[in-house]
């Protein structure tokens, strides 16, 4: 059942407005269904006509037949030109579309519509509802044997043409891309050469292929196929290839299915078409291989050949089988193999004994059937053996092992080393899936030799070619003696959780790398550390791993992080940094401990000397210590050391030297301090500047803070008891006002 619609300029629409719209449709049309319809519905009348022209120009102008996807059924339309609208003014025309749905056109080609008797030649009334179509009824011109007729007569340029032609259609179907402007001022023309296609093609096919027999813009229209006339502008950058058919057939490079359709035409074997239509392969150049080796015997490429495979093993005609057979010396080992195994029994024997010859011939194919026989076997094994020297790649080194086995040849297990040694680089795939096909008498001088190539080559090939499937392959491997390999097989590993970070990195540790190695090892540790490390994780590296922590960069900075990550609170960063201590690591490793430990323990600190010296000794160690630990340490200590009264702090800064007094302010006084903190370092700047000791930074905050706002009401408070202090804080204070006059002017 089809769907009519009706498109043309009307004064009073079903909705009551003007213009160009959908004046009648079949009741029940599914709602939103008419907007995928209606792109379909233009019209541009050719330019080369008039303006206004008369009832005879109007009946000769070109007809718009078209056919395409709508939402999720199909579309197919007509549009002929009326002239003037209810206006008076040109341009109005009428566009007939049929909404199809599942079955509609089964065995038909859309193209067999061309002036079929259902289309309607003027508009019904707005409103008027129009019939279901249940019957849909083609034209009567384009038959296949009235086409074959025409195409004759043409001669050898329409057989070139077509040949082109179907090629050009051939390839948007497979691609899904491009398009074909077909240009003639006659639209007869145009619409043969649509059905000489569809008739070429397979019925499901057809169905993919849209088209319009006329378009005034084929620059915007959508179909595969778009007929046009001369005079219509065509973009020299339309995303299609233009076609005038009123001139010599560019040449270009047709494949088997343009060339055996065309010669069918050319014999007019229609039945040859039928049954290569009958395929319905997704490619059509694979059906007609077929058809030609089994017609014609001709000769088909080694591709042609693995894609017929697949056309096998999905079922033949039955009267492919007979021919088929007569030509079976004709087929390489996929094909033979597809049909012996996939065709009839009655027709296996040739079949199989090629497959049997070619793979004896080739040690990459699968072994035949059956052991080789004796008189055979010496000839195979010392073929076999030279092929081993060049097997160029890892399926074919397998084919050879196979055929081995299979054949019971006896080939040097030093030999399958060298030869799968000399297969490792960039390109190299499948090794799991080759290794699972391998016999299991040449594993392991197959493995042997994959990793001993590995070993040998480039970290970037070893990278291309240890996808996560050959390290888990290689796990259990003993990789001892190939460090490099080892080293990465290891870092998957810890990448997956198949071993925990501390095992692999003590495993790591415990290859043999030489020096030209230690980069490699290096990048994997840090892989395997990019995570932060835990309290335990670093002991229990410290134990096992000991001093071989200082060898790697990245193993020495693992406690560094953890004192960071922890920002030094706690007991886990002591209880790390005691740890390195106590296994005597040496290095920045140990400087960053001590710098933790002396931070920490400062909270334990007395009296002033005691302070002095562990300041002096952080101020010593932290230009060494781990970049993002230096903030952490200062600020720690300062912390502890703000605890203790001003008395204290005021002796600690008069002892210290200059780098470690800056040191310590700077934890000072970039630390979020509250009023209690503030007060005791305004009294310390106080205390110490009546005590005409220099500290400048110190000096300066202290007037910045009281002169930055007012805190002076609440300061005065707090030393409103103490002489000393309230003269400092009113020096400061004057300071203040200084610069009020001086801003002021006052």
């Amino acid at each position: 059942m089809a769907w009519q619609l009706h498109y043309t300029s009307a004064e009073s629409g079903p909705s009551g407005r003007s213009g160009f719209q959908i004046v009648a449709e079949t009741p029940g049309l599914p709602a939103g269904l008419a907007a995928h319809v209606t792109p379909y519905l233009t019209y541009r009348p050719p330019p080369s006509l008039p303006t206004a022209p008369a009832p005879d120009e109007i009946r000769a102008m070109p007809v718009a037949l078209s056919y395409g996807p709508a939402g999720d059924r199909f579309a197919l339309t007509r549009c002929v030109y009326l002239g003037q609208d209810y206006s008076g003014r040109y341009g109005n025309f009428l566009g007939h579309a049929l909404v199809l749905t599942d079955g509609d056109l089964v065995g038909l080609r859309p193209i067999e519509f061309w002036r079929a008797a259902l289309w309607a030649d003027v508009p019904a009334g707005p409103g008027s509802p129009l019939p279901e179509l249940t019957d849909l009824m083609p034209g009567a011109e384009l038959d296949p044997e009235s086409l074959g007729q025409w195409l004759k007569a043409g001669g050898p340029v329409a057989y070139r043409r077509l040949g082109i032609l179907l090629e050009l259609a051939r390839r948007s179907l497979a691609t899904g891309q491009g398009r074909l402007v077909l240009v003639s001022p006659d639209s007869d023309e145009i619409v043969r050469w649509i059905a000489v296609i569809s008739y070429s093609l397979s019925w499901e096919t057809v169905t993919r292929l849209s088209f319009i027999t006329y378009s005034g813009d084929p620059a915007s229209t959508t179909q595969v196929i778009v007929g046009t006339t001369p005079d219509v502008w065509i973009p020299t950058d339309v995303d299609a290839t233009v076609v005038t058919l009123a001139e010599e057939p560019q040449p270009i490079e047709t494949g088997r299915f343009s060339d055996t359709v065309r010669d069918l035409w050319r014999s007019m074997d229609l039945g040859g078409i039928d049954e290569l239509a009958a395929f319905n392969a997704a490619d059509p150049d694979t059906a007609a291989a077929l058809v030609a080796l089994c017609l014609t015997g001709a000769e088909l490429s080694a591709a042609e050949q693995a894609a017929v495979a697949v056309l096998v093993e999905g079922g033949l005609p039955d009267w492919v089988w007979p021919p088929l057979s007569e030509h079976a010396g004709l087929l390489g080992f996929a094909l033979a193999a597809a049909v012996a195994v996939h065709g009839p029994a009655e027709f296996a024997g040739p079949f199989a004994a090629r497959c049997a010859l070619l793979a004896l011939l080739d040690p990459a194919l699968t072994p035949p059937h059956g052991p080789l026989p004796e008189a055979h076997r010496r000839e195979v094994t010392d073929a076999a053996r030279t092929e081993l020297v060049s097997a160029g790649e890892l399926t074919r080194l397998v084919g050879i092992l196979r055929v081995a086995d299979r054949s019971c040849l006896e080939l040097p297990a030093a030999d399958v080393e060298h030869a799968a040694a000399a297969l490792v680089g960039p390109a190299l795939t499948g090794v799991v899936e080759q290794v699972g096909r391998t016999p299991l008498g040449w594993r392991e001088p197959l493995l042997a030799g994959l990793v001993s190539g590995l070993e040998r080559s480039s970290p970037r090939t070893r990278s291309a070619v240890l996808k996560p499937d050959i390290c888990r392959l290689l796990a259990d491997w003993d990789l001892r003696s190939a460090p490099a390999t080892g080293t990465m097989v290891i870092a998957w590993q810890v990448e997956t959780s198949r071993v925990g970070r501390v095992d692999g990195t003590v495993r790591l540790l415990s290859l043999d790398h030489p020096p030209q190695g230690q980069d490699e090892r290096e990048k994997a540790l840090a892989a395997i550390w990019r995570a932060e490390p835990t309290a335990d994780e670093c002991h229990r590296l410290i134990e096992h791993a000991g001093d071989r922590l200082q060898s790697s960069h990245t193993l020495s900075s693992l406690p560094a992080r953890l004192y960071v990550a922890a920002g030094l609170k706690g007991q886990d960063a002591a209880k790390v940094a005691t740890h390195v201590q106590q296994a005597r690591l040496e290095g920045f490793v140990a400087d960053d401990a001590e710098a933790v430990l002396g931070a920490v323990q400062m909270a334990d600190i007395h009296t002033p000397g005691q302070a002095v010296s562990q300041m002096e000794r952080l101020t010593v160690l932290s230009p060494h210590i781990d970049r993002e630990l230096q903030p952490l340490v200062c600020a720690w200590a300062a912390k502890s050391l703000a605890k203790q009264d001003t008395r204290f702090r005021m002796e600690l800064l008069r002892r210290l030297s200059e780098p470690a007094r800056r040191w310590l302010l700077d934890g000072w006084l970039t630390a979020r301090a509250g009023r209690d903190e503030q007060a005791a370092l305004l009294e310390i700047a106080i205390r110490l500047r009546r005590a005409d000791v220099q500290i400048p930074r110190l000096d300066q905050w202290a007037e910045d803070f009281v002169n930055s706002w007012s805190p002076f009401g609440s300061m005065e408070s707090r030393f409103k008891n103490d002489r000393e202090l309230m003269a400092g804080l009113q020096e400061l204070m004057k300071s203040r006002r200084r610069g009020i006059r001086r801003w002021g002017g006052r």
